[in-house]
């Protein structure tokens, strides 16, 4: 649908004079990793959270010759900035835990509603899972204190805490490793909660999460990562879809750890390979993001992190001191990577090119990225040291978003009315110089150019619906901001699908969409939207002296017979399908001629599946056999898939043409030294 108008802009628009205006800004954003400390401390596992007067507070098994003679040791980092409090010498051993400790059995700190819970698992005289407490930001500690005694003497294999007075942990079982659990009261600890699904044949790690009304437990099996939740009300566990599938014993994926930050979980683990099989060697940690605990992101590496028992990312907002300022970590043994978050009011990350834009145009097709170019002015160099470089960044810098508005001026006195328009990220920059000028050229695309990145992993699905599998294709390639349609088709069950090492997730993305003909497009706030497209939808915006050029066209080359074929039914004789057909008589009585069109695709299992299909198909052909093309003045409200109802003017001056129709590509042109404010209109019938 069009976007809504603000009534001083429709007013500005609908008047015979009209002046343009617009806004653009730049705004990096993107997270800038880069070495920050580096104390090389002894690899071992470790944990961190933020404490509740914003220092940072860490504990590790710190390792001995016997795996049973672990020390577990707390530090805490009030001011980042100074390597000093990141040293070795920084860290305090916590009472009672010198040299007893289960160095394998990993540990886990939580803030709990302001109070600092540490987890770790005694190893020599006991087997006890003990917790310490701090009542003042770690300062100082309390216990140690008995959770539980694992059955059977059993070895805890991974630590996690989801920040409720909880504790999760993988421990030993007969044929494998199992999940367990135990909760506080306020004066003790409950007895283990086991989980109901099979034992894993191994384990390398667990990280926890609180999801609003149960815990999700994501895990290793030290090859794959793994998903499932618990209801602690009735003690039920899930089995949930897995994250990354192990489809070799190549690489290993260990230690994840979960964090929440602006509105995105982040999921570190490391990835390692050893060599023996690829010839490639690297343990490093990988960052996943997800908006649901549900769908995740493949996500990017920090090679600059060698490590091998994970990685910690915390995003600290208000430092408890020091000058380091809202900042992102992410915190291994060895080193620390850090990045400064986001500030508007920060000058270096954030700027208003509005006042020297000379021209741009925005093109928008279905399929592929939308496009920005915008031509700068940049006489005497005012934006030159405002561009990014390797290693120091600026507000014009590659990946940085760009936000444009456009409008016209209205009222009295005449300001600005605006409507944002467009969310881009800046892809290339060019400085465009000659004796006579000095100029900026932004060439940018919107984020669905995130799809055109290739899948660095399979992923295989059984029995998902349509909805699933969209989110989930979506989530993989980094877009969570999902809007879908309240159709039946959503609902429908694919049997299998394959998202392909290698290839595009966009290549994904259109497979799923054509199956049942939906569209799709990015919006103004960066949301993507799907649509099924519908022939009896009204216009929502209508077109008569405005028209500046106008161009009808149509076509009777298309399809008018659709057939279309699915997985052929189980247990029926050799020769049986799964078919539907659609026509389109009319057209068929029309030209005198049947136009087949035959398309098989094995996702529809039955025949109301086909039917539909046909049905999607037999629309789009009818859609494309009208092409028309239109020039009108530049409008903020329209976007791609909008019904436009078009009425041209009669004879002897014009065609007495009135169409319905829908946007099928748009371009928007400004040019200020020609006062140039249009759009050309691709159109399609509806």
């Amino acid at each position: 649908m069009v976007r809504p108008l603000p009534s001083a802009l429709s007013t500005a628009l609908n008047s015979l004079t009209r002046r343009p205006a617009l806004a653009l800004s730049v705004a990096d954003r993107v997270l800038h990793y880069a070495p920050y400390q580096t104390p090389g401390t002894p690899d071992s596992w470790h944990d961190a959270c933020l404490a509740s007067d914003g220092s940072i507070v860490r504990v590790r098994l710190a390792r001995a010759s016997s795996f049973l003679n672990g020390t577990f040791q707390v530090q805490r980092i009030s001011d980042p900035t100074q390597a000093s409090q990141w040293a070795g010498g920084a860290w305090v051993t916590l009472p009672g835990a010198a040299a007893v400790m289960n160095q394998d059995g990993g540990c886990a700190i939580a803030n709990c509603q302001g109070q600092l819970r540490a987890f770790a698992q005694r190893g020599s005289g006991g087997n006890q899972l003990w917790v310490w407490t701090s009542t003042d930001n770690g300062l100082s500690w309390s216990g140690p204190m008995t959770v539980l005694s694992p059955p059977g003497n059993a070895l805890i294999k991974g630590v996690a805490c989801a920040a409720t007075n909880d504790v999760f942990f993988l421990y030993d079982v007969a044929g494998g490793e199992a999940i367990g659990c135990s909760f506080f009261n306020g004066t003790s600890w409950s007895a283990l909660q086991s989980w109901s699904l099979p034992p894993l044949g191994a384990s390398g790690g667990l990280a926890a999460a609180w999801a609003g009304n149960r815990y999700r437990l994501i895990y290793s099996d030290n090859y794959s990562l793994s998903s499932c939740t618990f209801d602690a009300a009735s003690g039920q566990w899930s089995a949930g879809q897995a994250i990354a599938p192990a489809t070799t014993t190549a690489i290993m994926r260990l230690a994840p750890r979960l964090s929440f930050a602006d509105g995105l979980y982040t999921l570190s683990c490391v990835e390692a390979d050893s060599g023996s099989l690829t010839g490639s060697v690297y343990s490093y940690p990988r960052l996943r993001q997800s908006a649901d605990l549900v769908h995740w992101s493949n996500g990017t590496i920090l090679h600059m992190l060698p490590c091998s028992y994970g990685a910690v990312v915390l995003a600290v907002t208000s430092p408890a001191s020091g000058n380091a300022g809202p900042r992102s970590y992410v915190l291994t043994m060895p080193a620390i990577a850090s990045a400064p978050l986001f500030q508007s009011s920060n000058p270096q990350q954030s700027l208003d090119l509005s006042a020297s834009v000379l021209a741009y145009r925005r093109l928008e097709r279905p399929g592929r990225p939308a496009r920005l170019e915008v031509l700068l002015d940049n006489s005497g160099g005012s934006y030159n040291a405002l561009v990014s470089s390797a290693g120091t960044y600026r507000p014009l810098g590659l990946g940085a978003t760009l936000t444009l508005s456009e409008g016209y001026y209205a009222g009295i006195p005449p300001t600005p009315a605006l409507l944002k328009t467009g969310t881009y990220v800046l892809s290339q920059l060019h400085f465009l110089r000659s004796p006579q000028e000095n100029r900026l050229l932004l060439v940018a695309n919107d984020r669905t150019r995130l799809l055109d990145l290739l899948a660095r992993y399979q992923n295989s699905y059984s029995g998902q619906t349509l909805a699933f599998l969209i989110s989930e294709v979506c989530a993989r390639a980094g877009l969570f901001s999902v809007a879908l349609p309240t159709t039946p088709q959503m609902s429908q069950t694919i049997p299998a699908f394959v998202i392909q090492a290698g290839q595009p997730y966009r290549a994904a993305l259109d497979e799923l969409c054509n199956t049942y003909g939906l569209v799709y497009f990015l919006d103004q706030d960066e949301v993507l939207c799907f649509r099924e497209l519908n022939s009896s939808e009204g216009p929502a915006w209508s077109y008569r002296p405005e028209i500046e050029l106008f161009s009808l066209g149509s076509s009777d080359e298309r399809a008018n017979h659709i057939i279309v074929s699915g997985k052929p039914p189980a247990g029926g004789p050799p020769q049986a399908l799964t078919t539907a057909e659609s026509y389109d008589d009319l057209h068929l009585q029309q030209v005198g001629c049947e136009r087949l069109y035959y398309h098989i695709d094995h996702k529809l299992t039955t025949t109301s599946q086909c039917a539909q299909k046909a049905a999607f198909l037999l629309a789009q052909e009818q859609r494309a056999a009208s092409r028309h093309r239109a020039v009108v003045p530049l409008n903020p409200a329209l976007q791609l898939f909008d019904t436009l109802a078009l009425t041209d003017s009669l004879a002897p001056t014009g065609s007495g043409q009135s169409l319905i129709c829908r946007i099928s590509g748009l371009q928007a042109h400004y040019e200020a030294q020609q006062g140039r404010a249009e759009m050309q209109l691709e159109l399609e019938g509806p």
